[in-house]
């Protein structure tokens, strides 16, 4: 996959980890009318269970430091106007 390397590396790097993650449903993935289609579906799930896990993990923290009261949307909200009125 010589267009892969043309790639930037952390996008190559990236992606890799994908396909190796992938490859080892390829058994289950085959079986698809078009496996390349299969094949895709099946990084697309990875991916999405990665996002919920991120964002599981972000939910748990946003409810530690409303544990400790910090009102976390108010608290954002007040960084990123500062943040803005820097630029």
């Amino acid at each position: 996959m010589s267009w892969i390397e043309d790639l930037p590396k952390k996008i190559s790097t990236s992606l890799h980890r994908l396909l190796n993650d992938t490859e080892k449903y390829e058994e289950t993935y085959t079986k698809a009318e078009n496996a390349s289609v299969g094949q895709i579906w099946v990084a697309m799930a990875q991916m999405n269970r990665r996002l919920d896990k991120m964002e599981d993990m972000l939910q748990a923290q946003r409810k530690a430091m409303k544990e400790k009261g910090v009102d976390v949307d108010n608290h954002l909200d007040r960084n990123l106007e500062e943040s803005l009125k820097r630029y």
